[in-house]
């Protein structure tokens, strides 16, 4: 009688751990990591589609981007350093003093899941592996670094295009918050493909600044210690 209890007991546990495992909850616990779980089906992509038609004023069809007013998503490096976390929270929380509102009051779960989907739909990439080590730059040489090369698009706060129509925000809290280190080195290393954001890594052919690993590293934390 007390093993049957005892089994009957475990059944609920075992139940919950077996579907808590089958789709991950959207952390709020730091930068997610570049993991997907979002099933990138035909009834998805369709239903993505339709959602996204809420997207287009700002992103533009099929996510290709409004400059000034919403970058483009559907960019290779983009996605592949972008975990469906990444994605999700964006969505739902959107990104504070920018054009991209809260959508977790209007769109439900399936639906926000099913614009990630169309999205990858639009450019397949396999994830990027991202290097997510402590972060070791410093940050007042990052400042030299970022007025000299990155202000020019991204604005002098890096607000984006709320101070300039070539690049997006990267200074805010709203942006760096949920996206990790690993996410900014790959971006700023490979670029943002299809897109005016060239690589600036030393080891990227096409370079734009031909930062060295440090560079970048002294870059990343001029803009987290400075983040508004």
């Amino acid at each position: 009688m007390q093993r049957v209890l005892l089994i009957l007991c475990c059944i609920p546990v075992l139940l919950w751990a077996s579907g808590a495992a089958a789709k991950p909850a959207v952390s709020d616990g730091g930068p997610p990591k570049n993991t997907r779980w979002v099933e990138v089906s035909a009834s998805n992509t369709e239903l993505g589609k339709a959602t996204f038609g809420m997207c287009m004023g700002c992103h533009g069809v099929d996510a290709a981007g409004r400059v000034g007013i919403g970058p483009r998503i559907a960019s290779k490096t983009y996605l592949a350093a972008a975990s469906d976390d990444f994605l999700a929270r964006t969505i739902k929380k959107g990104r504070s003093a920018t054009t991209m509102i809260p959508w977790e009051k209007v769109l439900n779960d399936k639906q926000v899941e099913a614009v990630i989907a169309y999205l990858r739909s639009r450019e397949p990439v396999e994830p990027a592996v991202l290097d997510e080590s402590e972060l070791k730059g410093v940050a007042e040489n990052g400042e030299r670094i970022f007025r000299a090369v990155c202000s020019g698009c991204h604005g002098r706060s890096g607000a984006g295009y709320q101070e300039t129509a070539n690049g997006t925000g990267i200074g805010r809290k709203a942006f760096l918050d949920s996206a990790s280190n690993g996410f900014i080195r790959y971006i700023v290393s490979y670029g943002k493909s299809q897109t005016k954001m060239r690589g600036f890594a030393l080891k990227n052919i096409t370079a734009v600044a031909n930062l060295s690993d440090q560079e970048i590293e002294d870059t990343i934390a001029y803009l987290r210690a400075n983040a508004w």
